[in-house]
């Protein structure tokens, strides 16, 4: 035989005895993104930020990596709905691995972003597959939370209420926050527009006056210079959890207002105008104001005032919790509790 027919032989011998990987865009249409994303088609990239934030899909073969730039967040790896582990990502786009099987194996992959940063989007390139992906849809309503900590489940895993930065970002994970439990149970999927510190009108202490959370409103993610252009689902259900940090801490002599009624006047002008916004966005969707019992008066001046200018389908609704995670912040237990109650306050009304 002469030699460059075994030389072609060889090399298809040795082809078909390895598995190559495939790389496949982030934009690829199997890909079922859940809160706001940017897709940036020329590159083939997705670019997130909010916590909770998620992609899924129905992976075939035997081993699956993400190639991302996670900004230093953390993940949570999520097979046939069951925690497989986490993915703790660091600045610049690296590769992670997401399963490895010794037997090619069909299972259903989700990749939920855990935690928040206010530095940049996190860049998802795409995903290396030795195997192949297919896409998992269904018809879902779909919830829009907004809100601050609490929302982003804020030191929800801590098993004490004092921690270092370091804990705060291991401990955080808006997967097990009331709005992401909340949302599962009633098979809706979920936006989340959720940032520490920040409050309707003035955020914790009186800090960094210049934005609080309706600044962000319509941002792709929390980055103060942002991009706002995104795509997300229209809600059915608009759910508002603002107030802890404009009433938790004192005024401070910087801020606008005399003193708390000029501020409580404030807030409820400001709350209003964002209902409204809601409503001018997305029509006559329902709305449901959730609040600490602590704020029982002041929600009660919200609704009166909402009945007195006509405005219909708001509805309110109160929790209360031990605070045992970190900084006083609800655990993953308490998360459950609120989750529960707010699940039958919204099977009660009908409104999803």
């Amino acid at each position: 035989m002469p030699l460059f027919k075994k030389a072609i032989i060889m090399g298809l011998l040795m082809f078909t005895g390895q598995v190559f990987a495939t790389t496949i865009p982030a934009t690829d249409y199997r890909f079922n993104y859940e809160g706001r994303v940017i897709k940036d088609w020329a590159l083939g990239e997705v670019l997130l930020n909010w916590p909770g934030s998620a992609v899924a899909f129905q992976f075939s073969g035997s081993r699956l990596q993400v190639n991302m730039d996670g900004r230093g967040t953390q993940f949570d790896v999520l097979v046939n709905g069951e925690l497989s582990h986490r993915v703790k990502t660091s600045s610049g786009m690296n590769t992670y691995d997401i399963v490895s099987f010794a037997e090619p194996d069909e299972v259903h992959i989700e990749l939920v972003k855990r935690n928040e940063n206010h530095d940049a989007m996190i860049r998802i390139a795409g995903f290396d597959v030795e195997g192949d992906i297919h896409g998992v849809w269904q018809q879902q309503p779909h919830i829009l939370f907004y809100g601050d900590s609490i929302t982003a489940g804020y030191g929800n895993e801590s098993s004490q209420r004092e921690c270092t930065t370091a804990e705060i970002a291991d401990t955080t994970n808006a997967r097990m926050s009331y709005a992401s439990i909340a949302s599962e149970t009633l098979g809706a999927s979920r936006t989340l527009v959720a940032y520490s510190g920040l409050g309707l009108l003035r955020n914790w202490n009186g800090n960094d006056p210049h934005h609080n959370l309706p600044y962000y409103m319509n941002k792709s993610g929390a980055i103060f210079t942002g991009i706002d252009e995104y795509e997300d689902r229209h809600p059915d259900l608009v759910v508002i959890n603002l107030g802890g940090n404009d009433f938790s801490t004192p005024l401070q002599p910087h801020e606008p207002w005399p003193d708390m009624p000029a501020f409580y006047a404030a807030w409820l002008d400001g709350y209003v105008d964002f209902i409204s916004r809601q409503r001018d966005r997305y029509g006559n969707v329902p709305v449901i104001v959730v609040a600490k019992i602590w704020y029982h008066e002041i929600i009660s001046m919200l609704e009166a005032r909402l009945a007195a200018q006509n405005i219909q389908g708001v509805y309110t609704h109160y929790y209360d919790a031990e605070y045992l995670g970190c900084n006083w912040h609800p655990s993953v237990k308490e998360h459950k509790i609120i989750a529960d109650n707010l699940v039958n306050k919204i099977k009660v009304l009908s409104i999803l």
